[in-house]
């Protein structure tokens, strides 16, 4: 079951766990988590066009498909909204009115601070949120977006195979989705963390086999 009713957070993770995974979905779970997703949108007002977390999100706390905890609202709400986004786009098409939800959750998300590569505090999180949407998006406008963000990546490399203020596996997820050598260029900047990480993962906790999943495909992009 993909829609979880009480959490825009849990029905996104079941959507992401299911993707991450090539896991098959009916289209009657399609179609029912695509129309809930689009009914949490903000329809006016200055939170137009993003999607709504739950009051179960804000007083659990969001963490992200790779296990990082976020630590502010407004990150739950940027990287929530750039998430359903993202789950809207890749399989939402059926859905009638998709496009308009996707054109006002696509204005909000340009308005926002972290659309420019702001990396200031969690807005650095929700700059990759942003990235693993566009990803998903495709076209030349989105892939030039996306140039400019990995650029900025760049500069914020610790020398270590990290970068500072940045989640590392949701980054590591998130580069692995992009076709641009300047995104490969990055996961091979990581291969000493990547297998430093390996030896630690070794637990059969659900995060825990993600983030060795995340690592592990992120190398292999590395080496193609």
């Amino acid at each position: 079951m993909l829609v979880q009713s009480n959490s825009l957070a849990a029905t996104l993770d079941a959507i992401d766990e299911a993707l991450f995974y090539g896991r098959e979905l009916s289209e009657t779970q399609v179609d029912a988590a695509a129309r809930w997703l689009a009914g949490r949108q903000v329809q006016s007002g200055r939170w137009a066009g993003m999607f709504a977390p739950t009051d179960l999100d804000y007083g659990q706390g969001v963490h992200l498909f790779s296990g990082e905890k976020l630590h502010t609202r407004l990150a739950a709400r940027n990287i929530l909204t750039a998430e359903a986004a993202r789950a809207l786009t890749l399989f939402g098409g059926a859905l009638p009115g998709v496009e308009g939800v996707l054109e006002r959750a696509g204005r909000w998300l340009a308005g926002q601070c972290f659309a420019d590569a702001c990396m200031v505090g969690e807005c650095a999180h929700s700059g990759v949120g942003l990235m693993r949407y566009l990803a998903a998006k495709g076209g030349d406008r989105a892939l030039r977006w996306l140039d400019r963000h990995v650029e900025m990546l760049s500069q914020r490399r610790d020398g270590k195979g990290r970068w500072t203020g940045l989640p590392f596996y949701y980054t590591l997820l998130t580069l692995a989705e992009i076709d641009l050598p300047s995104a490969a260029g990055e996961l091979c900047y990581t291969a000493p963390a990547c297998q430093r990480a390996l030896k630690r993962l070794s637990g059969d906790d659900p995060v825990t086999r993600r983030r060795r999943d995340v690592v592990q495909g992120a190398w292999s992009k590395c080496a193609m």
